[in-house]
């Protein structure tokens, strides 16, 4: 005769399955987590590839884009088309990358926070009308940004952030606003003038101060 579960043996393995699960599924997070990370990383390895293509075609200059391209007005986007459209680095490096899929960063592209807002995730050092923010007063792009610079302005390429993911902390698992406004530890990828990529760890003042350094 085939003998059936008793309620006492059917709890048990619900347990132990339920055990598995809380087990697993922060390994399988993290693991996804990677994955995105992994994409992100290549994203702006290719976009300062194409800053770099760009620079050789345009006498050793880089481009001219204001920070980002979104509908936020923050920071100001003081640089425009002759018909007072806002210049977009997407659009300037367009001969030089085939998919524009490489500005969405897949963690932080589909979050509530940034649908109809942001139209990319990354944003490019040009810091042109930052001091008309408050608490930015003291940035100008003539010490600190990357935009419209003569590439040998910039003593100091492994440094200095060229292009930055606008994930704050959500590659480590924190929320941008938590690190921005509760002091929490963050990370942000970024891509340095001379090409490397990081995912740089710290507060959002010490990761804001790596845009301060010098470019001299």
């Amino acid at each position: 005769m085939r003998r059936a579960f008793t309620l006492i043996e059917l709890l048990v393995v619900i347990a132990i399955i339920a055990i598995l699960a809380a087990i697993l599924f922060p390994v399988f997070a993290r693991a996804r987590e990677m994955a995105r990370r992994s994409t992100c990383t290549s994203n702006l390895r290719q976009q300062g590839l194409a800053i770099a293509m760009y620079s050789q075609d345009f006498d050793e200059v880089y481009p001219t884009a204001n920070f980002n391209d979104s509908y936020f007005p923050y920071p100001p986007q003081t640089h425009q088309h002759a018909d007072g459209t806002p210049i977009f680095l997407a659009d300037v490096l367009l001969p030089y990358y085939k998919s524009r899929g490489i500005f969405i960063c897949p963690t932080i592209h589909n979050l509530p926070s940034r649908a109809g807002v942001y139209r990319t995730d990354y944003n490019y050092m040009c810091v042109h009308g930052w001091n008309q923010v408050p608490g930015f007063g003291f940035f100008t792009n003539e010490r600190h940004g990357i935009c419209g610079h003569a590439v040998s302005d910039i003593g100091r390429p492994a440094e200095k952030p060229m292009l930055v993911c606008d994930a704050m902390g959500e590659h480590v698992g924190e929320a941008s606003n938590d690190v921005y406004a509760r002091g929490k530890i963050g990370a942000q990828n970024i891509c340095y003038v001379d090409g490397h990529v990081k995912l740089t760890p710290g507060t959002y003042q010490a990761i804001v101060s790596l845009y301060l350094i010098p470019n001299n």
